[in-house]
């Protein structure tokens, strides 16, 4: 026990220990901040109390509690740091008990003006927390007449050190619930993400087409599907929207509902590529766009034919070793609604297979800020040309270890068909 408690009586000292306790069992910010008001009353047989909180933005105390002014009063009530009681208490962390505050300049009477509120004499406490001041409390008008003696100091100061303690804990939990509340929600929007997807692999004449997904974050943009269009054909799709978060997911969610109404109303090739630019042009944000492989693979006639908007270039490698560049050939979807696609086509043979990938592939760091990088890649690939489906294994390990511990930066996702 300190020495300044020693001089509190005992009947103010059992007073305090009880308020904290009332106080203390309180989990909302705002009720503590009520009850810290009632129990200054009581403690200090005071007319009214008020508590400022230092908003560190502006540089201000904002009046956040009084028991004399209506909550339309006490928004408008914002003291910059340093200037009247409050803002002096704050900035030299220094109690002030004014006796008369008709005799002292530092008063600021314009809150009196507001409401009718007549001060006559002020105690002001600095509030903190642990580390750092956050506001002050104020008690008002000694009811007897009198002025506020230096007991009323101590139990004030020793109120306000345990009320500053009290709202850290508050906040603390405050911010660890709303974390705990986001991350819950970032899980949901995941698992929904996650369900867009493709559960399983496609077999389909004696072609596989399987696909990889590893999110940053909880919840990515980057999109992969493909589509059974008829007995010969097959509809690819993968795309990257720019950002991350949740207005990300939702675009590629958008993406994957307009290609499942369009290809269920058997429209062409290039008006489904053309009118995927136009929604997302006139429904997304100016700032976001998409990088879109969109490819339609023909398995009798050996062929596929493709947009690349801004996106990697497709790889396809046969038994050969053989490698055929599928290179960007339009513009990004959703950036100009009236851009006209055009698909290029290029043979697509039996024993051979075709990759598509987002760029988190290649641009995987490493902790001397190198990136993974195409060569790497395609060794890779090339390696495994005889067989394809170990790239599945060996490609996000090799990334991985490539990353040496950093933290993945960006979502990586690829496609592969393989005859």
């Amino acid at each position: 026990m300190n020495q300044a408690i020693k001089k509190l009586s005992r009947k103010n000292l059992e007073a305090l220990i009880e308020a904290f306790e009332y106080i203390s069992s309180q989990l909302n910010p705002d009720e503590v901040l009520k009850l810290v008001l009632e129990q200054i009353s009581q403690l200090l047989d005071a007319e009214a109390g008020s508590i400022f909180l230092i908003n560190e933005k502006t540089e201000k105390l904002e009046l956040k509690v009084a028991t004399n002014l209506s909550k339309k009063e006490i928004e408008k009530i914002k003291v910059p740091l340093g200037q009247g009681l409050a803002g002096f208490v704050a900035a030299k962390n220094q109690l002030v008990n004014i006796t008369d505050v008709s005799k002292d300049e530092r008063f600021y009477s314009h809150i009196d003006s507001i409401t009718g509120f007549k001060t006559k004499n002020i105690l002001t406490v600095p509030l903190k927390t642990s580390e750092k001041i956050v506001g002050v409390i104020q008690a008002l008008n000694k009811k007897n007449g009198d002025h506020f003696s230096e007991e009323d100091e101590i139990l004030l100061t020793e109120f306000a050190r345990l009320v500053g303690l009290t709202l850290e804990k508050v906040w603390f939990l405050s911010q660890l619930i709303e974390k705990q509340t986001i991350e819950t929600d970032l899980k949901i929007a995941s698992k929904i993400q996650e369900s867009l997807l493709p559960k399983n692999e496609l077999k389909f004449n004696n072609v596989l087409i399987k696909g990889f997904y590893k999110p940053a974050k909880y919840i990515s943009g980057d999109y992969f599907d493909f589509f059974i269009i008829n007995e010969n054909e097959v509809l690819i799709v993968l795309g990257d929207v720019a950002g991350k978060g949740a207005q990300a997911s939702l675009i590629m969610a958008s993406i994957k509902a307009y290609l499942s109404a369009a290809i269920e109303s058997k429209l062409d090739f290039n008006i489904i590529a053309n009118n995927l630019n136009k929604f997302l042009a006139f429904n997304t944000p100016f700032d976001k766009f998409v990088t879109l492989f969109l490819g339609l693979i023909n398995f009798n006639e050996n062929f596929v034919q493709y947009f690349n908007c801004g996106h990697e270039p497709g790889l396809i490698i046969n038994s050969k070793k053989e490698i055929k560049y599928l290179p960007s050939n339009n513009i990004m979807m959703g950036v100009l609604d009236d851009f006209e696609y055009i698909p290029s086509s290029l043979a697509f043979d039996n024993d051979s297979f075709l990759f598509i990938y987002t760029d988190g592939v290649t641009e995987a760091n490493n902790k001397n800020n190198e990136r993974f990088g195409t060569e790497n890649l395609i060794n890779i690939l090339l390696d495994n040309y005889k067989n394809p489906l170990k790239i599945f294994e060996i490609l996000p390990e090799s990334i991985n270890k490539f990353s040496d511990g950093l933290d993945q930066f960006d979502d990586i996702t690829f496609l592969m068909v393989i005859r």
